[in-house]
């Protein structure tokens, strides 16, 4: 029976680290349930921002209505991505550097295993900064702000997105990640299907790696599309009044923006309970309202 030796710079080697089958496991298992499922899930959600702003705003809103959301964005993604970033770390620190396993085998799959670590840090510090950046800071005004729940919206609704967007390292920053995270995700949906014994021959391998690559592009394209469409919007957003300004120009700050405007345009949430401002609002045209009286028979 053939043995395999584990030399120092190979995975499981250093003594700081000894790569478990249950923890590496469950880092490929989270790789793909809740992490990817959510991936994909917030690419689509984002790419509502092509429909239009009340679109856009819709499912933002919808989200923020979930019940528990705060509790289910802990437990069923923010938990299981640091779990899956710190096991990753830990792996990739492993990975061996000039002059090891990349200088002698310059084989496809050495350079993805390669490209999976570095793209999986990059994706990483990608996002920390795109977590404090909307969910964090929604968070500060639901939390710090007297009418927080709409504040906090607006603070990552349509307007917003764009106002983000108008920098061009934002929205490059923004490629960057999208398209590092699009490539881990798909290398490691098929590292996640041999590992699992769900693609064992050559050809069943062949197969997965054409399926995964399409829905990794197609996941890059949904990114790249968003991030030019929100950029493109900034820099020439309409006001309701009809005035096209740079949105940066007009606002200093996500503050300033967050305050201007009491409620960003949305559909209807059925079941959500109105905000005072849409209590007190007048009837939409072509409405009609009950009368506060009886009607006299004649």
């Amino acid at each position: 029976m053939a043995t395999t030796v584990v030399e120092k710079g190979q995975p499981g080697s250093l003594s700081r680290f000894k790569d478990s089958f249950l923890l590496h496991k469950l880092h490929s298992l989270s790789g793909v349930f809740p992490i990817g499922f959510f991936m994909i899930f917030h690419l689509v959600a984002n790419s509502y921002s092509l429909r239009g702003e009340a679109e856009f705003n819709t499912v933002v809103k919808v989200i923020g209505y979930f019940p528990f959301v705060t509790l289910i964005e802990m437990g069923v993604i923010f938990l299981p991505i640091l779990f899956h970033a710190i096991y990753g770390l830990f792996i990739a620190a492993e990975m061996q550097g000039p002059g090891g396993n990349m200088a002698h085998y310059g084989y496809t799959r050495n350079w993805f295993y390669w490209l999976q670590r570095v793209t999986g840090v990059i994706a990483l510090f990608y996002i920390c900064y795109h977590v404090y950046t909307t969910t964090g800071q929604r968070w500060m005004y639901e939390w710090t702000v007297a009418d927080g729940k709409e504040q906090g919206f607006r603070a990552i609704a349509y307007e917003a997105m764009a106002w983000r967007f108008v920098g061009i390292g934002y929205t490059l920053f923004y490629v960057i990640g999208v398209g590092a995270a699009c490539f881990h995700l798909a290398n490691g949906l098929f590292n996640f299907c041999i590992r699992w014994g769900i693609t064992i021959g050559k050809e069943a391998q062949k197969i997965s790696a054409y399926v995964w690559s399409f829905v990794g592009v197609a996941l890059a394209i949904i990114g790249l599309w968003t991030a030019i469409n929100f950029h493109m919007l900034g820099l020439n957003y309409k006001l309701p009044s009809g005035e096209v300004v740079n949105l940066q120009q007009k606002y200093d700050s996500l503050d300033a923006l967050v305050k201007d405007t009491a409620l960003a345009p949305a559909a209807p949430i059925p079941g959500a309970k109105p905000t005072p401002a849409e209590e007190g609002a007048a009837p939409a045209a072509g409405t009609t309202t009950e009368p506060t009286t009886p009607a006299t028979t004649p």
